[in-house]
């Protein structure tokens, strides 16, 4: 059994006193109530690895800068995962090739060249044959391979793992036109979307993250460099919902750390912001987490959805569109039992156990299927059952899908480890 640095017991006394200690310095009760709220228990569990079965992607959105148009993507009837950025949308194939269809703003094509390009029907990223999953997060685009390696392409400071390149301040950092290693990370199994850094999933449940840590979601040490954090333990679902990290664990329990504006943390008042991972209440039996901009998802085994955070234009999917927080996860009504949720931006999804796929929230990711925001949820005309969402992308059922292999859950089992938005 590995040594931990400070036991349950001693991690609590820690706490107490630096508590003590922000009361005697005039600290504010929004950061009082965070240094008193409960930690994470520990556990042990590890994610297992979800994975779909080959089926068609369908763009639910238009691409910045492409006249690539909505619905089937041709040529992506086979992918097995898939992400986009704004401009730039990138497949992963049942035969563990890549490829990308969009813009190449930022060299996202992976092509080699930054020249501007748009194209329209999806082109192969040279070098790819392991793929098991593709992310898009900060300005990049990643592939997990088959080794739990972690290959990326777009800003260098991502593919980089969090170094500058230009080291005056004087200019922009040069982009990674073809797909790199990202040193130091390894053993990856997710990684799910962000704007300002990367977290990732680990296989023995811990999180590698890198890139700007403003609000502490990446934890200590302060810096943008790859590290995996000691805490929490026993992962089993990461959430990366701008202002904090979010999680479920083995316990059924959820942790978050980071900012606490939104009440992302599940402290009020809310304010302030913490490094400490810390239990967010009235949340049990908890298998997935999803997040969006400020705000999150929570699934139970029951396939009830919770939503906290910022509401802004309905987010919370509480019927109201104004900007409004709650600390307290709120049930979603109006959906059928759920087998996955993600989210994006500012909209919210669901997809139930016959593959019907639900949204609210901002209509941005999904205005090619509705016109306006919607405070409550909505149910999506698409051509097939959904297993998965991600960013303006819906993966469909393919002939003949069954289980994860190899120990893979399937994805729409209410697996823990897959690619929430």
């Amino acid at each position: 059994m590995s040594r931990r640095p400070f036991p349950h017991r001693g991690r609590r006394l820690l706490a107490t006193a630096a508590a003590l200690a922000l009361v005697a310095t005039g600290c504010s009760a929004a950061d009082r109530a965070l240094m008193g709220a409960p930690i994470c228990a520990d556990a042990s569990a590890a994610p297992t690895p979800v994975r779909f079965s080959p089926g068609q992607v369908v763009l639910m959105a238009p691409l910045v800068g492409s006249t690539l148009p909505t619905g089937p993507v041709p040529g992506w009837d086979d992918v097995v995962s898939a992400a986009s950025t704004v401009t730039t949308a990138a497949a992963v194939h049942a035969d563990g090739t890549v490829s990308v269809v969009g813009s190449n703003q930022g060299g996202l094509l992976g092509s080699g060249s930054e020249q501007p390009q748009g194209i329209t029907i999806p082109q192969p990223v040279v070098g790819i044959t392991d793929a098991v999953s593709v992310h898009a997060a900060a300005g990049a685009l990643l592939v997990v391979r088959g080794d739990g390696t972690v290959v990326a392409w777009g800003d260098s400071f991502i593919t980089d793992g969090g170094k500058r390149r230009d080291r005056s301040g004087a200019g922009r950092d040069a982009d990674q036109p073809t797909p790199q290693q990202v040193p130091g990370v390894e053993r990856i199994v997710d990684i799910p979307g962000g704007a300002l850094n990367v977290l990732a999933l680990r296989s023995d449940g811990r999180v590698t993250g890198w890139g700007i840590n403003l609000v502490d979601s990446l934890g200590d040490p302060d810096g943008t460099a790859v590290r995996t954090l000691r805490e929490p333990p026993g992962a089993t679902s990461l959430a990366n919902a701008g202002g904090a990290a979010v999680t479920a664990t083995g316990a059924g329990q959820v942790c978050a750390w980071g900012n606490n504006v939104h009440g992302l943390l599940g402290v009020e008042p809310t304010g302030g912001q913490t490094t400490r991972p810390v239990r967010v209440a009235d949340l049990d039996r908890i298998v997935q987490v999803a997040g969006g901009s400020d705000f999150a998802l929570a699934l139970d085994e029951d396939g009830v959805v919770r939503a906290w955070g910022r509401g802004a234009t309905g987010t919370l999917g509480d019927g109201d569109m104004e900007q409004h927080s709650s600390a307290i996860p709120l049930e979603v009504a109006g959906l059928p039992p759920i087998a996955r949720v993600a989210a994006a931006g500012f909209t919210a999804f669901a997809i139930d156990r016959d593959g019907g796929l639900w949204a609210w929230g901002s209509s941005l990711t999904i205005r090619g299927l509705i016109d306006a925001p919607a405070s409550e949820p909505t149910q999506l005309a698409l051509p097939g059952p959904v297993q998965t969402v991600v960013d303006s992308l819906a993966l469909l059922d393919g002939p003949g899908s069954t289980d994860g292999e190899d120990g893979a859950q399937d994805g729409r089992a209410g697996g823990a480890a897959g690619r929430p938005g």
